[in-house]
């Protein structure tokens, strides 16, 4: 039997190093944005939009984080955003992004690992999805907010049960505290239409 897009995802909170993430990846590209379609994924677009509330020049140099098939900037894109790219940990999902033509480039990067990109280079930094239960650390936001420009805007999701177990309240709270970021957004809500609230919805501000 064909496993369901609600099987994929049981399953990718169960992988344990990159490499099986990667394979695991690949496998569900073919068919990840029916099956999620399917579920009522609805977080790409409310990060999205929320993204929007704050960057309003439509040539920002903007980077999706873990950007798979292309979900998330999906909307950017169709609300006139020019400047658009990605990266995955998965090569596979990356060919789906570059195939929609969302991307003004997509490349494969693990945000675990140093990004050979030169600092304050964006304008913002969008992620759905990511930072969730055994996929990307909050060791990651150093990197993150390194790439990103003073006055640039990170919009992203984070899995509630890794919030404060994997760091990110912690690490956002020292941030913030140190005068690095300014939290402009922090809500709960729901990864799927009909659903709980399951995720943290956020919004902040480099400030140096």
């Amino acid at each position: 039997m064909a496993k369901s897009g609600r099987d994929y995802i049981n399953e990718a909170y169960t992988i344990a190093n990159s490499d099986a993430m990667v394979e695991f990846y690949n496998g569900w590209s073919e068919n990840y944005d029916e099956q999620l379609d399917g579920l009522g994924y609805i977080a790409p677009m409310t990060i999205a939009r929320l993204l929007c509330g704050h960057v309003t020049d439509k040539d920002a140099n903007i980077l999706d984080v873990g950007c798979g098939t292309g979900m998330t900037c999906a909307l950017l894109k169709e609300e006139g955003y020019t400047n658009l790219h990605g990266i995955d940990i998965s090569d596979d999902m990356v060919d789906k992004a570059m195939e929609k033509g969302i991307y003004e480039s997509a490349r494969v990067a693990n945000i675990m690992e140093p990004l050979m990109m030169p600092s304050n280079h964006f304008d913002a930094i969008i992620s759905s999805g990511t930072f969730t239960y055994k996929h990307v650390g909050s060791e990651s936001l150093d990197e993150i907010f390194r790439v990103l420009k003073p006055n640039g805007y990170f919009a992203c999701t984070v899995n509630s049960r890794v919030w404060q177990s994997h760091g990110f309240e912690s690490k956002f709270d020292t941030l913030i505290n140190n005068g690095s970021i300014e939290c402009l957004f922090l809500e709960e809500d729901k990864y799927y239409e009909g659903s709980k609230p399951e995720a943290k919805f956020c919004v902040y501000r480099k400030l140096n």
